[in-house]
């Protein structure tokens, strides 16, 4: 369940149900029109409906492209942006496209097409690219998010 909002919801929208055909579980998305009362209502059920049955992440699934040396990291706010300079060429285009244009080739290889300061505060956009990239099947970006927290409740070491 998770509730969009902004500039770019619909793009949002599509893609939560894009990728949600890939979770093989039961995904809502709700619009800045729906109200909070109705969202959390809905949310309620929800949890009532697991009985309290609790969630068990899995292992993060990095890709191994980030271990090589072929690898360029860019940092974003809570994270970094990986990108495999070995398969730029054939990447390009999709990463051009999908990043709106934050990442762009200079003299054959990836960079930002903003100054790091700003370019670190576009996570969201970066996150759509890499969505975007995965359901076209194109292997050579990835987007690699901390979220503060996350790993003390759940009890996985960090």
């Amino acid at each position: 369940m998770i509730r969009l909002g902004g500039n770019t919801e619909d793009r949002a929208v599509d893609i939560l149900h894009r990728m949600s055909k890939l979770l093989r579980v039961s995904v809502e998305g709700y619009r800045k029109s729906d109200t909070p009362a109705i969202i959390a209502a809905r949310f309620a059920e929800l949890v009532a409906e697991t009985k309290g049955a609790k969630w068990k992440p899995g292992a993060p699934r990095v890709p191994k492209f980030v271990r090589d040396s072929s690898a360029m990291m860019l940092p974003v706010k809570n994270g970094r942006v990986w990108i495999d300079t070995a398969r730029w060429t054939k990447i390009r285009p999709a990463v051009e496209t999908h990043s709106g244009g934050l990442i762009v080739d200079r003299d054959g290889a990836p960079v930002a097409s903003l100054p790091s300061e700003e370019f670190a505060t576009k996570d969201s956009e970066l996150l759509a690219c890499d969505v975007e990239c995965q359901l076209a099947g194109i292997e050579g970006f990835y987007l690699e998010l901390d979220i503060p927290g996350l790993d003390d409740l759940i009890g996985r070491e960090g």
